[in-house]
Protein backbone atom coordinates (compact mmCIF):
# COMPACT_ATOMS: atom_id res chain seq x y z
CA UNK A 1 0.00 0.00 0.00
CA UNK A 2 1.20 3.71 -1.03
CA UNK A 3 1.83 5.36 2.30
CA UNK A 4 -0.56 8.37 0.90
CA UNK A 5 -3.78 5.97 1.05
CA UNK A 6 -6.23 4.51 3.39
CA UNK A 7 -8.43 1.63 2.95
CA UNK A 8 -12.22 2.21 3.37
CA UNK A 9 -11.86 -0.53 6.16
CA UNK A 10 -9.15 1.61 7.52
CA UNK A 11 -11.45 5.12 7.03
CA UNK A 12 -14.38 3.15 8.85
CA UNK A 13 -12.30 2.40 11.58
CA UNK A 14 -10.91 6.13 12.10
CA UNK A 15 -14.72 7.43 11.79
CA UNK A 16 -15.99 5.60 14.23
CA UNK A 17 -13.11 6.81 16.41
CA UNK A 18 -13.76 9.71 15.77
CA UNK A 19 -16.78 11.30 13.01
CA UNK A 20 -15.46 14.33 13.43
CA UNK A 21 -12.27 13.19 11.14
CA UNK A 22 -11.95 15.41 7.94
CA UNK A 23 -13.35 14.24 4.93
CA UNK A 24 -13.52 15.89 1.25
CA UNK A 25 -15.41 14.73 -1.15
CA UNK A 26 -14.42 15.57 -4.61
CA UNK A 27 -17.28 14.33 -6.33
CA UNK A 28 -19.64 16.69 -8.39
CA UNK A 29 -22.71 17.73 -6.87
CA UNK A 30 -25.47 15.12 -8.07
CA UNK A 31 -23.02 12.35 -7.24
CA UNK A 32 -22.57 13.99 -3.20
CA UNK A 33 -26.47 14.11 -3.59
CA UNK A 34 -26.78 10.55 -4.02
CA UNK A 35 -24.84 8.79 -1.69
CA UNK A 36 -22.28 10.78 1.16
CA UNK A 37 -19.87 10.22 3.55
CA UNK A 38 -20.80 13.36 5.02
CA UNK A 39 -17.34 15.01 3.81
CA UNK A 40 -16.95 18.54 2.77
CA UNK A 41 -17.64 19.05 -0.94
CA UNK A 42 -15.16 20.39 -3.50
CA UNK A 43 -15.58 18.89 -6.75
CA UNK A 44 -12.64 17.89 -8.58
CA UNK A 45 -13.92 20.58 -11.39
CA UNK A 46 -13.62 23.29 -8.53
CA UNK A 47 -10.92 22.35 -6.91
CA UNK A 48 -8.37 24.56 -8.08
CA UNK A 49 -10.45 27.45 -6.82
CA UNK A 50 -11.15 26.17 -3.76
CA UNK A 51 -8.30 23.72 -2.58
CA UNK A 52 -7.67 26.37 0.38
CA UNK A 53 -11.06 24.90 2.38
CA UNK A 54 -8.69 21.33 2.90
CA UNK A 55 -7.33 22.09 6.62
CA UNK A 56 -4.09 21.81 7.04
CA UNK A 57 -3.74 21.12 10.74
CA UNK A 58 -4.77 17.26 10.91
CA UNK A 59 -5.40 14.47 8.31
CA UNK A 60 -7.60 14.67 5.44
CA UNK A 61 -8.83 11.84 3.28
CA UNK A 62 -10.06 12.34 -0.10
CA UNK A 63 -12.49 10.45 -1.94
CA UNK A 64 -14.35 10.23 -5.15
CA UNK A 65 -16.54 7.80 -7.01
CA UNK A 66 -13.58 4.87 -7.08
CA UNK A 67 -9.89 7.14 -6.00
CA UNK A 68 -9.03 8.76 -9.62
CA UNK A 69 -10.45 12.52 -9.21
CA UNK A 70 -9.54 12.08 -5.43
CA UNK A 71 -5.50 11.21 -6.19
CA UNK A 72 -6.17 13.86 -8.49
CA UNK A 73 -6.43 16.27 -5.63
CA UNK A 74 -4.18 14.77 -3.60
CA UNK A 75 -1.24 15.51 -5.97
CA UNK A 76 -2.72 19.07 -6.50
CA UNK A 77 -2.49 19.61 -2.58
CA UNK A 78 1.02 18.19 -2.62
CA UNK A 79 1.73 21.44 -4.94
CA UNK A 80 0.54 23.27 -2.67
CA UNK A 81 2.35 22.29 0.15
CA UNK A 82 0.11 20.30 1.94
CA UNK A 83 1.62 16.59 3.54
CA UNK A 84 -1.67 15.76 5.45
CA UNK A 85 -4.14 14.29 2.95
CA UNK A 86 -4.88 10.82 2.21
CA UNK A 87 -6.32 9.17 -1.10
CA UNK A 88 -9.17 6.65 -0.03
CA UNK A 89 -8.56 4.27 -2.46
CA UNK A 90 -11.56 2.60 -4.05
CA UNK A 91 -13.93 5.49 -3.14
CA UNK A 92 -17.32 5.58 -2.41
CA UNK A 93 -17.93 2.43 -4.56
CA UNK A 94 -15.53 0.35 -2.47
CA UNK A 95 -17.16 1.99 0.58
CA UNK A 96 -20.53 0.65 -0.80
CA UNK A 97 -19.00 -2.56 -1.37
CA UNK A 98 -16.89 -3.61 1.83
CA UNK A 99 -18.49 -1.14 4.41
CA UNK A 100 -21.99 -0.36 3.96
CA UNK A 101 -23.43 -2.36 1.11
CA UNK A 102 -26.80 -0.54 1.91
CA UNK A 103 -25.68 2.84 1.53
CA UNK A 104 -24.93 5.93 3.68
Amino acid sequence: MVNDEISVLELSELLEKDPNTALVDVREQEEFDEVNLGGHLIPLSEFEARWSEVPKDKPVYIYCRSGRRSRTALEYLKKQGYTNGMNVTGGILAWLNEVNPNGR
